[in-house]
């Protein structure tokens, strides 16, 4: 079901309190958001396990997971998909396999609080994007797998204060198979005054 109109979203705005978790990632290890003991929280929501975009986007953010750490922030991936296919399709294909967590969300519990759904005009949008999907499969073998989520879905991100919980950033429609995605994130990090 596409939700058709836009302005009766719930989407999170900086300032708000990010809506608190506790679960296990798709490798079984506890995480609870109040729990991540890191100045700031990166959360990242993907499409699914098998979408050659996001395993790129994946990719990236492993490139940059240890500048993040390095800065005291923690990062999160949320998938639409389960635990065996985030293992076939991220895990096991990877030659940089991801050091964050990534949970498993099959029913979109956490996708609906914080506000991402889908939008098929941001998905024919997304067609600019074709010469990332080539890279993706040709360079990196992220070849498209079985839609086991929706292929609507709008990713998004959400940087987080680790000490208040408030969201800093949020961001619907993030592509973080670029390195320039990052560079809000680090505006923040690395400039913020505390």
């Amino acid at each position: 079901m596409f939700n058709t109109n836009p302005d009766k979203l719930n989407k999170l705005v900086a300032g708000q309190k990010a809506p608190l978790f506790t679960t296990k990632d798709a490798l079984g290890k506890p995480i609870s958001l109040s729990g991540i003991d890191k100045r700031y929280i990166l959360l990242v929501f993907f499409r699914y396990a098998g979408c050659a975009w996001c395993n790129l986007a994946i990719h990236r953010l492993s490139l940059e997971y240890k500048t993040l750490k390095d800065h005291d922030c923690e990062a999160i991936a949320f998938v639409q998909s389960d635990e065996m296919a985030i293992d076939n399709n991220i895990y096991q294909r990877h030659a940089k396999t991801p050091k964050f967590s990534i949970i498993a969300d099959r029913d979109q519990k956490y996708y609906s609080q914080y506000g991402i759904t889908d939008s098929i005009p941001a998905a024919v949008k997304s067609i600019k994007s074709i010469p990332a999907w080539m890279h993706s499969v040709k360079d990196h073998g992220f070849k498209q797998d079985w839609v086991d989520g929706n292929l609507f879905l709008v990713p998004a991100s959400f940087l987080i204060d680790g000490r208040t919980l408030k969201i800093i950033q949020s961001n619907y429609g993030s592509s973080y198979y670029e390195a320039e995605a990052f560079m809000d994130i680090y505006q923040s990090v690395f400039f913020k005054e505390l």
